[in-house]
């Protein structure tokens, strides 16, 4: 009997350590992996289809599919990268899952690297089967700073391009500060309590934006100022 190449390869999908992205390369490799014989590329695809129909796959672009095989946590930002190279996910999604905002928006955000040796990055709204993106350029030498220390730029608890929230803000401000962006500032209502004061001291040096955000934090200051006088008059009014 012909041994199934299939069930080796989904074993190889659900395994620890399986990627969570997959693109149609990956898939092929694993069907040809331990295959006596070579399936053909009809086959592949209509194994691949399978795997979408049922939901152990979700196609996210084409070609590009999350393997939900590898557990419930996967989640569409993680292949941002795929549909923007250099692609890193920052500003508001960041703060929202962080806490450091209330609100909680669907729309995957992200910033990708502009540089004058390469053609300009697409940028805006991407809608994906899996889920909506939008993607603001930044100069590549702005996106690099301060990565002699990488946990101030990168959260190292995950295993995809993904800002810290003390970066996420601060890339926000940057774009927020520049005449190229439509993108306004962060507003004052944004939790800082939980973030690293140093650190953000040491990004807004490092990306040439101590101005910017020392100019955002001294509005915020006085934003929680006249919000807490505000609240304390609510108290003593039993409101």
């Amino acid at each position: 009997m012909k041994k199934n190449w299939k069930r080796p390869a989904e074993l190889a999908l659900i395994s620890l350590g399986a990627p969570h992205v997959v693109t149609i390369q990956d898939l092929q490799s694993y069907a040809t992996l331990n295959a006596e014989t070579q399936p053909s590329a009809s086959a592949i695809t209509r194994w691949v289809r399978l795997l979408n129909e049922t939901g152990k796959l979700q196609q996210v672009t084409r070609g590009v599919y999350l393997n939900r095989l590898a557990g419930p946590s996967v989640h569409p930002a993680e292949a941002s990268q795929y549909i923007r190279r250099g692609a890193v996910v920052s500003l508001a999604w960041v703060l929202e899952r962080s806490g450091a905002l209330n609100n909680f928006g669907d729309t995957v955000t992200c910033v990708v690297p502009l540089c004058s040796d390469f053609a300009p990055p697409q940028v805006g709204e991407r809608k994906t089967v899996a889920g909506q993106f939008r993607f603001y350029a930044i100069p590549l030498t702005i996106l690099g700073a301060g990565r002699e220390n990488i946990e101030d730029v990168q959260d190292l608890n995950v295993a995809y391009p993904r800002a810290t929230p003390e970066r996420a803000l601060l890339d926000w401000i940057y774009l927020g500060a520049s005449v190229r962006s439509r993108l306004g500032m962060p507003p004052l209502d944004i939790q800082l309590h939980k973030m690293n004061p140093s650190r953000l001291k040491r990004l807004a040096s490092a990306m040439g934006i101590t101005r910017s955000w020392t100019a955002w934090h001294a509005r915020w200051k006085s934003y929680q100022s006249a919000d807490d006088v505000e609240q304390n008059a609510s108290a003593a009014l039993s409101f």
